[in-house]
C-alpha cells in the first residue's frame, strides 16, 4: 500500500490537469451561451481543484475527503431545489429567466391601462358633452349644472358649488349651485337665516382673493380635504342652525394651462362621514376632466360673443353714420363746422342741426352711455323725439325734459343713459338757448373780449331720474361770437403717455383760430387732435360741432 500511495500526485495532477480543462470548457460554453450550464457547477470544480491541490502537496488524503464532502453537500443542494421544483414553472424560466418578473409587472400595467383609459373615456364623455351646450343659449350655464350634478354623484357629495376666477373683476364669483352646501365663510350680517336667502345669496356671490376660504385655496392651487370642520379655523361657523352646521369639505382647483382658474367644492351635511380617498381620486379625476373640456367651450363662446359683437357694431355703425347730417346745412348768419371720429362698433355719438322753424335751428350733441345696438336704439329714440318736438314754443330745457321722462319710462335691462347738449339758436334776435344734461359740454367764445369760457353745467344724464329738471341758458350772440359743444370722448382722447386731451386744449385751438369759419376752426381742431393723439389706441367716439355768428 505504501508503494502505490507514493504514486498517489500523479493522478491528483493528471486529475487537476483534466478538470481545469472541464472549467475552462464550461465557461467558454457559458460565456458563448451554447449550452444551459448551471453556476452551481464552477464553484464545485474550484472547491474540487483547491481540495486536490492541497492533499497534492500536503500529501494528506483527509483534505480531499473534506473536499469531496462540501462539493457533495452543494450538488445535494441543487439536487433538491431540481426535485421539488414545479416542472412546468421550471420550464418557464428556463425559456425566460425573467418570466415572473415580468407575470408581476404585466399585472401592474394592465391595471395602469385599465386606469388610463377610464380616464380617456371619462374625458371623452364630458368633452362631448360640452361640446353638446354649444348651441345652446345659456351654454356655460348647463354645463356647468350637468358637471355639477355628475360630480355629486360620483362622490357621493351633498352639495357641489363651482367658483370661477373673473380676472377682470380680480374676483371669484359663483357660477353654479347644487344641492345643500352649508356657507364655509362669514356670511353678511344683515342677511336672515333663512335657507331660501343663503341660497340665493350664495348663487350671486363673488369672492376676493383673500380673507376667505375660496380665496386662500385658490392662492395655493392645492387641493383641500377637510375632514373636522369644527376644529378647521379656515371655516366661518355662521350660527346654530343645522343648515348653517359645517360639515366636511373637499376643495379642488380648476387649472387651464398650469394656471388655477377656478374651485370645485364640494360638501356633506354635518356629522357626516368625510370624503374618502377614493372620493378624493374620483374627485380629481373628474376636475381634470373638467378642466379639459371648460377650454374648448369657453373659447368657443368668447369666439362667438366677439363675432356676435362685431356683427351687431357693423350694423349700428351704419345706421349710426345715416343718422347724422350728411351735409350740413348753409345758414346765412352762421358758419358751421363738425368733426366726428367713430370708433368701431361704438356708436355711441349722435349730432344733428334740426331748421325747426323760421326763427328757430336746433343744434344737438349727444353721447349715449353703452355700445352696439343698445346704444343705437336709444339714439334714434332722442333723434326721433327731438325732430318731433323741436318745432314747439318749448323751452331748451323743457324739450329735454320731455325726453328725459320718455326715456326714463322705457322699462328694460339695457342702459338708456344720454348725455344731451341741446342749443336752440334764434336767427331774428341772434339770441341762443341752451340747455344740457350729462357731460357734454358747451364753450362761448365771445369776440368782443376774446374770452372763452365753458357756460354749461353738468347735471344728470337723459334716463336716470324721471323727474330730473334742466336748467335754460340764454346767451346774446354777437358777429365773431363761437359756440363750441363736443362728447367727451373728444376731451379725453389719450396721447401715447396716457395723457388727456382735455377742454384746455380744444380752447386754446378756438381761440388761436377764431377768426376762421366754423369749418376750418372744426379742421385746425382735427388737425390738433391727431397730432396729440399720434398712434395712440382710442376707444370712444368723438365729436364736435362748431357754431361761428356772422352777422
Amino acid at each position: 500500500m505504501d508503494s502505490i500511495d507514493s504514486f498517489i500526485g500523479i493522478p491528483i495532477l493528471i486529475s487537476v490537469t483534466l478538470g481545469l480543462l472541464l472549467f475552462a470548457l464550461l465557461l467558454i460554453a457559458k460565456l458563448r451561451n451554447t449550452s444551459k450550464i448551471s453556476v452551481i457547477v464552477f464553484p464545485c470544480i474550484l472547491i474540487f481543484f483547491g481540495g486536490m491541490i492541497y492533499a497534492f502537496f500536503s500529501q494528506k488524503m483527509i483534505y480531499l475527503i473534506f473536499t469531496n464532502i462540501v462539493v457533495e453537500f452543494l450538488l445535494l443542494v441543487y439536487g433538491l431545489v431540481l426535485a421539488v421544483s414545479d416542472p412546468l414553472k421550471q420550464e418557464k424560466r428556463d425559456k425566460n429567466p425573467l418570466v415572473q418578473e415580468v407575470d408581476v409587472d404585466l399585472d401592474a400595467l394592465q391595471k395602469e391601462k385599465e386606469k388610463c383609459q377610464k380616464i380617456i373615456n371619462l374625458n371623452k364623455e364630458i368633452t362631448e358633452k360640452a361640446a353638446s351646450f354649444f348651441k345652446e343659449e345659456e351654454a356655460l350655464s348647463g354645463f356647468l349644472e350637468y358637471f355639477n350634478n355628475l360630480i355629486v354623484e360620483k362622490t357621493l357629495a351633498d352639495g357641489c358649488a363651482i367658483l370661477l376666477f373673473d380676472d377682470y373683476e380680480n374676483m371669484l364669483a359663483v357660477k353654479s349651485v347644487t344641492g345643500a352646501f352649508p356657507p364655509p365663510y362669514k356670511l353678511p350680517e344683515d342677511l336672515p337665516h333663512k335657507p331660501l336667502r343663503i341660497e340665493t345669496n350664495f348663487k350671486f356671490a363673488q369672492f376676493s382673493l383673500e380673507d376667505n376660504i375660496f380665496g386662500e385655496i385658490f392662492n395655493k392651487g392645492e387641493p383641500v380635504n377637510i375632514i373636522d370642520p369644527i376644529k378647521d379655523k379656515r371655516i366661518f361657523k355662521n350660527g346654530p342652525e343645522d343648515f348653517l352646521k359645517p360639515g366636511p369639505y373637499l376643495f379642488i382647483p380648476v387649472k387651464g394651462e398650469g394656471v388655477t382658474i377656478g374651485l370645485i367644492c364640494l360638501a356633506r351635511k354635518a356629522n357626516s362621514m368625510p370624503f374618502t380617498p377614493v372620493d378624493y381620486e374620483n374627485a380629481m379625476t373628474l376636475s381634470e376632466a373638467f378642466s379639459t373640456a371648460l377650454k374648448p367651450l369657453t373659447s368657443f363662446l368668447a369666439v362667438t360673443d366677439h363675432l356676435e359683437l362685431t356683427k351687431e357694431g357693423d350694423i349700428a355703425t351704419k345706421f349710426q353714420k345715416s343718422l347724422v347730417p350728411e351735409k350740413l346745412p348753409v345758414l346765412n348768419s352762421l358758419s358751421i363746422g363738425k368733426y366726428s371720429n367713430q370708433m368701431e362698433n361704438v356708436c355711441g355719438d349722435y349730432y344733428d342741426i334740426i331748421p325747426s322753424r323760421k326763427d328757430r335751428i336746433t343744434f344737438v350733441m349727444s353721447d349715449v352711455a353703452g355700445k352696439g345696438m343698445n346704444s343705437l336704439v336709444v339714439m334714434i329714440m332722442i333723434r326721433a323725439m327731438l325732430r318731433l318736438i323741436s318745432n314747439t314754443n318749448q323751452s331748451s330745457a323743457t324739450l329735454l325734459e320731455w325726453v328725459n321722462k320718455a326715456i326714463c319710462s322705457e322699462k328694460n335691462s339695457m342702459d338708456h343713459f344720454a348725455s344731451v347738449a341741446l342749443i336752440n339758436y334764434n336767427s331774428i334776435n341772434n339770441t341762443a338757448q341752451i340747455s344740457t344734461s350729462g357731460t357734454c359740454p358747451v364753450i362761448l367764445f365771445k369776440a368782443s373780449d376774446g374770452s372763452i369760457d365753458k357756460i354749461s353745467t353738468e347735471c344728470e344724464p337723459i334716463g336716470v331720474v324721471k323727474e330730473t329738471t334742466y336748467k335754460d341758458i340764454d346767451v346774446e350772440l354777437h358777429k365773431g361770437d363761437i359756440l363750441v359743444t363736443c362728447t367727451d370722448g373728444l376731451l379725453e382722447c389719450l396721447n401715447e403717455s396716457g395723457v388727456q386731451y382735455s377742454l384746455e386744449n380744444l380752447q386754446k385751438v378756438i381761440k388761436a383760430n377764431c377768426k376762421l369759419s366754423g369749418k376750418d376752426i372744426a379742421a385746425k381742431v382735427k388737425d390738433n387732435i391727431k397730432k396729440f393723439c399720434e398712434n395712440a389706441q382710442q376707444y370712444d367716439d368723438q365729436s364736435l360741432l362748431v357754431i361761428k355768428i356772422h352777422e
